[in-house]
């Protein structure tokens, strides 16, 4: 039996690299990969590619990984996500995320207030509508008082909802309606101490300890040139510590790495880093124990250890970046990693 791993393919690109992308995805099903996840910014919408996707597989699930809680009604998300449900054969697993305030106000033109409120009424209203009951909802952002119900039978009366989180406010609160649990640059040391805080909301809401599964979000670079291969994963958790606002870097500091984050901050601050942050400034101040903890790289063999690594220290399906190359090097990484 394969073991769990999902794969994300980012962006989509043009007509030509969406070709590409389903090719790959084609081959992760065949292998065992049990789920592909799509990104979305302020490109490409993250549906219409899960929906080509959708049409020519027939096992792998369908994740957004994520759609923001903003820029979508939580109708929209729900109606949107039942009919590829519906096209797919009950394949979508939703992920959710408040996303940040710069995309959501100067993209979508939308306030970023109470972020975490409303992540939790999107979650409650999407689930109402995809029971197929008819929708009475009073929260504090929505009212929704007509009963309006969804026009068609959905195929499953509950799509999964994953939520991306990394703050332990949004964790405990997830914890209470979700079904799995999203962090990205989490350090391998501390998905049990995670799972915990989510465990926590998951009591106090009168669900059993089980209820929020871990999906997380890998850094993965194989390469047998360490050095390049170190580089290249540094490049990541560089950009997202030093220029994506405060999420990242107060993480990192509450798991231990405040003196690494402080120092990688202040050499960003002198040594502006390129896109992605492959700055060797800033690499330095990082040290190797931080990115030896919210990264794998190396050869095939190793990286395969690392991810095998995280699913004993509690992560119940790792999620990598598709792996790029010939259909047959992809179809040799993916089938090593779920073997």
């Amino acid at each position: 039996m394969a073991k769990r791993l999902a794969v994300t393919v980012g962006f989509a690109g043009n007509p030509e690299q969406t070709k590409e992308i389903i090719k790959r995805v084609k081959i992760a099903e065949e292998v065992g990969v049990e789920a592909c996840f799509t990104a979305e910014t302020w490109g490409r919408d993250q549906f219409s590619l899960l929906t080509q996707i959708a049409l020519q597989t027939s096992k792998i699930k369908l994740g957004t990984g994520i759609a923001p809680v903003f820029g979508r009604s939580p109708a929209v998300l729900a109606m949107t996500a039942a009919t590829l449900d519906e096209l797919s054969g009950g394949r979508v697993i939703l992920g959710l995320g408040t996303s940040g305030s710069r995309v959501i106000e100067h993209w979508h033109g939308e306030k970023f207030e109470k972020p975490l409120q409303r992540l939790k009424e999107y979650s409650e209203i999407i689930n109402l509508i995809v029971s197929g009951e008819k929708v009475f909802y009073e929260g504090e952002i929505f009212k929704l008082q007509r009963g309006f119900k969804l026009l068609f039978e959905p195929v499953r009366k509950h799509i999964p909802i994953y939520i991306a989180s990394i703050s332990p406010a949004s964790m405990k609160q997830l914890g209470g309606f979700a079904d799995g649990w999203m962090p990205i640059y989490w350090p391998k040391s501390r998905f049990e101490a995670g799972k915990e805080v989510v465990r926590e909301g998951s009591r106090k809401a009168a669900r059993p300890d089980d209820a929020v599964e871990c999906i997380a979000s890998i850094t993965t670079v194989i390469n047998e040139d360490v050095e390049k291969a170190k580089f290249q994963a540094a490049g990541g958790i560089s950009w997202y510590v030093t220029n994506m606002g405060d999420f990242y870097h107060q993480m990192l500091t509450r798991q231990g790495f405040g003196p690494e984050v402080a120092a990688m901050r202040k050499a960003g601050e002198e040594h502006r880093p390129p896109p992605f942050g492959t700055n060797p400034e800033i690499m330095a101040a990082m040290g190797d124990r931080m990115l030896e903890e919210t990264a794998v790289f190396g050869d095939l063999e190793t990286v395969a250890a690392g991810i095998e690594e995280r699913r004993q220290l509690g992560v119940d399906m790792p999620s990598i970046g598709m792996p790029m190359g010939s259909p047959e090097y992809v179809e040799k990484v993916l089938g090593t990693l779920v073997s």
